[in-house]
């Protein structure tokens, strides 16, 4: 997440606001608005902001990064136990069309399964492309998403579907 706690013990809350005297709206705000990859690497909530920082050496931000990696392959696992196995990894939107090294961060942790990236074809940003080596047992795609788009058109159907007029 990019200011969000994440997962945590529920308990941490109370301990929280108990030991530093915090009220709700303090610890929402804290679990809500400087956690996270920013609360982590102290930069941006912005991964292009992080990695820009990773570039220069930033500790805090390599750290945010490999946290994210591993975070995101824990629930690729996670994922894989509810549906039986895995065949595909599809990287889209943001981070996933413009990381390269979020995306080689995060298959890292799954090369024990057989994930395995080409390290050429990884570099692309925005580009639909296959980037797994082609000795990997699963495959990892970049598919790169116009989420306007999709809103459009669904709001385009709504707005047939109910008649909805806008003035």
């Amino acid at each position: 997440m990019g200011t969000r706690c994440g997962d945590i013990d529920p308990s941490i809350l109370t301990f929280l606001m108990k030991k530093e005297n915090l009220t709700p709206d303090q610890i929402d705000t804290i679990l809500n608005k400087e956690c996270g990859a920013y609360g982590v690497s102290g930069v941006s909530p912005d991964f292009r902001d992080i990695c820009d920082e990773i570039n220069k050496g930033n500790s805090r931000a390599i750290l945010a990064l490999d946290i994210y990696g591993y975070i995101v392959a824990q629930y690729i696992g996670k994922y894989m136990v509810s549906l039986g196995g895995l065949d595909v990894i599809t990287f889209c939107a943001g981070v996933g069309e413009n990381g390269p090294y979020e995306r080689k961060n995060i298959c890292k942790h799954l090369e024990f399964l057989g994930v395995k990236l080409d390290e050429e074809k990884n570099k692309i940003k925005g580009e639909e492309l296959e980037i797994s080596s082609p000795d990997s047992k699963i495959k990892v795609y970049v598919i790169p998403t116009n989420e306007e788009l999709v809103i459009a058109k669904d709001t385009t159907v709504v707005i047939k579907e109910w008649k909805i007029w806008i003035i």
